[in-house]
């Protein structure tokens, strides 16, 4: 029986038909304040195949058809129609209907394919000609001229409840006894630039608990500082910042923080353990960077192929040479030479010639960590190594977590070390037929057959050596006397190695992290350690000859010159009688003026209130000399102050920020979700755990896309560095930038894991 179409199916069905059948996105309505509401819109989003299946799997570097696909929600947004403010209504319960005076805009790209197709989000900043009033109920109207695939949203305002935009917390949580929590309020309005908060001077700062809605004062919103250069020197913020701390407050719950007149943060914890779960997944980052690890060792799995010579791939070798960093020919190659022969196959000729006699190969060559989605593994990498077992000897052994998931949790060793060792282990197995110790290992080439170790050097034997003594001092904290005594044993070595050659490097620079040590400074840190370990004075008497703060304080850690932290350390916290009183003063003094110096009194005059300044990349948090300084300091009042710059570098990456995420992986509500990182196509969805990105936005060439972040940014709005961008907000959730999304543990991974492991260490020690 034919029926026709009431009137009001009518005139519901003209309404649909005169929005496009796919349109952008409507992901959030939310206000900003009362006096703006954000939109945020979406064009498109980059689907991912994750069955552990094609050439990718597993991999990472490695890219498959079928690996991705962009899908479009239709009609991008119509941008310039978004901007006219008569396209938007916004009426109250009461029929009151007013248009915004204005509407600015930003737009990034935030999905993109290894083939760079490209969907743009984009956020807009409705300014209202009426203040929202708390309570009210209201229908946002938006014209079909704008393509949207919405043509009404409904909400009430409550500060107390939705989350603003403006306001920055750690998303994590703070512990009750914490000198300072801090909170922030501020916002880049795209193209209306950042907003100005003065007038909110002196409003209400809430705690609303999540589970009762029980509301607590907890102070008042205060000017912090202006816009302007920060850590690394980048303007990360991009506007003005207003605090709203609520450091008195101390009762453990799950909370909102509300600013009258504004809105909320995310929900987030204050208690006692907060610092557990970044602690524990920082271990697991530098698990999943591990190479060799059995595809079934944990779920998600780990990369693969595992480079086990002769046995995965089968046909894989490893062929020593006599190509090292120190050999005169190494500088004039362009570019990484550890990326030979993966990303220059013209070079593969110099490894081919440098092969030694009757091609001998290195079938023990095993394990370590690689350099994001690298493969090579060399000495710059020992700085990992010495930064997952420094927090552990500061806690003397406190830090004793056996169960954050890395493959040998549960084996009654600290996972600590655990990891430390599996790198520590990878650079003992670089021996030559001599007896030698190898500088490291090369990327694979394309066939993934072959990996070149470079040439032994007096450089790799002081670095094993430091490397052994240090991992043997953390077994005899732990009460493990049998494995103290093996790798002290191979300290001992490898010292003997070193001492042999006719080029003993001591004054040579080698790279760890982002700073470069002397081979004397090596050979100091395993002299350290085996004082620790043997008692022997003359190794205590090395120590001291080499000490750069014999004569009075300096910084222990100067980039290009030194670094003698590690074994500074080593020596304060020595089991056995320190015979040197004005060096044990001069190291301590050292420790706090490097730590006040270079990096607390940043804390008081950048925008972000971070201390870290050894930061080409914005995301590092290396701040290591306050956790030392602070271990050391027998003044209440100072003890509380390094303590504040810990917690306040902590705080910035995990959500104090401008985009209010947690700069890393796997952490969190608003971590990164996509990054140039390892777990791809894995059987298991998103990427590993743990990792932290550069967030650069300098081109590394501009050959393609994936090194140049430029792309990215002159597909926003407004143009990037003349529209005012927050500099941090240059994250743009891609899997293929290496330029932009890349990171090494060694620059972006190492500050953080003695950051959050000894702010964790504090909890326990309570």
């Amino acid at each position: 029986m034919n029926r026709r179409p009431s009137l009001a199916t009518v005139a519901a069905l003209s309404s649909l038909l005169a929005l496009p059948a796919f349109a952008a996105k409507f992901l959030d309505v939310r206000p900003v304040d009362d006096q703006i509401l954000m939109v945020h819109l979406r064009d498109g989003e980059v689907l991912f195949t994750d069955d552990g299946k094609r050439s990718s799997a597993f991999t990472g570097h490695d890219w498959a058809p079928g690996d991705d696909k962009l899908v479009p929600f239709g009609e991008p947004l119509a941008v310039m129609e978004a901007q006219v403010p008569g396209n938007w209504t916004l009426t109250d319960a009461g029929g009151k209907a007013v248009t915004p005076t204005v509407v600015h805009r930003k737009s990034k790209v935030m999905n993109a394919t290894n083939e760079w197709q490209y969907a743009l989000d984009h956020w807009l900043f409705l300014r209202l000609p009426e203040r929202l009033k708390s309570g009210e109920a209201y229908t946002l109207e938006v014209s079909a001229k704008t393509h949207t695939d919405k043509e009404s949203v409904d909400f009430v305002y409550d500060p107390t409840s939705q989350q603003s935009e403006a306001v920055h917390v750690n998303i994590i949580g703070y512990t009750p006894a914490s000198p300072i929590k801090s909170a922030d309020l501020y916002l880049w309005l795209g193209d209306g630039g950042p907003r100005n908060y003065s007038t909110f001077e002196g409003n209400t700062v809430w705690l609303v608990d999540t589970t009762t809605g029980e509301r607590h004062a907890a102070g008042k919103v205060k000017f912090g500082k202006k816009k302007g250069p920060d850590s690394g020197g980048h303007n990360l913020t991009g506007s003005d910042v207003w605090h709203a701390d609520f450091s008195d407050f101390t009762k453990p719950g799950t909370y909102r923080l509300a600013i009258d007149r504004v809105g909320a943060s995310a929900p987030f914890e204050i208690k006692p353990d907060v610092w557990q779960l970044p602690f524990r997944t920082s271990v697991l980052g530098y698990y999943y960077m591990r190479i060799g690890e059995p595809k079934d060792a944990r779920v998600p799995a780990p990369r693969q192929p595992r480079f086990l010579p002769g046995e995965d791939p089968k046909v894989f070798t490893v062929y020593l040479t006599d190509f090292d960093p120190f050999d005169p020919e190494w500088k004039t190659l362009k570019g990484d030479v550890w990326d030979e022969p993966h990303f220059k196959p013209a070079a593969k000729s110099y490894f081919n010639q440098r092969r030694l006699p009757g091609n001998p190969t290195n079938p023990k060559a095993a394990g370590g960590h690689s350099d994001a989605l690298d493969w090579d593994r060399h000495l710059a990498h020992v700085s990992d190594a010495y930064d997952l077992l420094l927090p552990y000897l500061m806690s003397r052994g406190a830090l004793s977590d056996d169960a954050t998931g890395i493959r040998e949790s549960g084996n009654g060793i600290p996972d600590l070390i655990d990891e430390a060792r599996n790198e520590v282990d990878m650079f003992l197995s670089l021996r030559d037929p001599d007896g030698g110790y190898g500088q490291g290992l090369t990327n694979p080439t394309t066939e993934k057959t072959i990996m070149y170790q470079a040439g032994s050097t007096t450089m790799a034997a002081w670095a094993n050596a430091a490397n052994a003594a240090m991992l043997a001092e953390a077994f005899r904290v732990a009460g493990n006397a049998e494995l103290s005594a093996v790798y002290r044993d191979a300290a001992l070595e490898a010292l003997a190695v070193a001492n042999r050659q006719k080029n003993h490097q001591l004054d040579d620079l080698q790279e760890v992290g982002d700073v470069a040590m002397r081979g004397r400074d090596f050979q100091q840190m395993a002299a350290a350690y085996l004082y620790n370990l043997t008692g022997d004075k003359k190794w205590e008497d090395l120590f001291v000859a080499e000490s750069v703060a014999k004569n009075g304080p300096v910084f222990l850690e100067k980039k290009g010159a030194w670094v003698q932290t590690w074994a500074s350390v080593a020596y304060l916290l020595s089991p056995h009688s320190q015979h040197h009183p004005k060096l044990v003063k001069h190291l301590r003094e050292s420790f706090r003026k490097q730590a006040l110096e270079d990096n607390v009194v940043w804390m008081d005059k950048r925008p972000s209130r971070r201390s870290s300044n050894n930061n080409h990349w914005q995301t590092a948090h290396n701040v290591t000399p306050v956790a030392i300084a602070h271990l050391l300091s027998t003044d209440e009042g100072e003890k509380r102050r390094f303590l504040a710059s810990l917690t306040l570098e902590a705080d910035w990456g995990l959500g104090r920020n401008p985009s209010n995420m947690v700069e890393m992986t796997g952490l969190g509500s608003r971590c990164v979700v996509n990054c140039y990182t390892t777990g791809r196509n894995d059987g298991t969805p998103g990427l590993h755990p743990g990792h932290t990105p550069y967030h650069n936005l300098d081109p590394w060439g501009f050959d393609n896309n994936g090194s140049n972040p430029r792309w990215f940014m002159e597909r926003g709005y407004p143009e990037w560095e003349k529209g005012g961008w927050p500099h941090q907000e240059g994250h743009f959730n891609s899997r293929y930038s290496w330029s932009n999304a890349e990171f090494t543990p060694r620059q972006t991974m190492r500050g953080k894991m003695v950051l959050y492991a000894y702010l964790h260490h504090l909890t326990l020690s309570r």
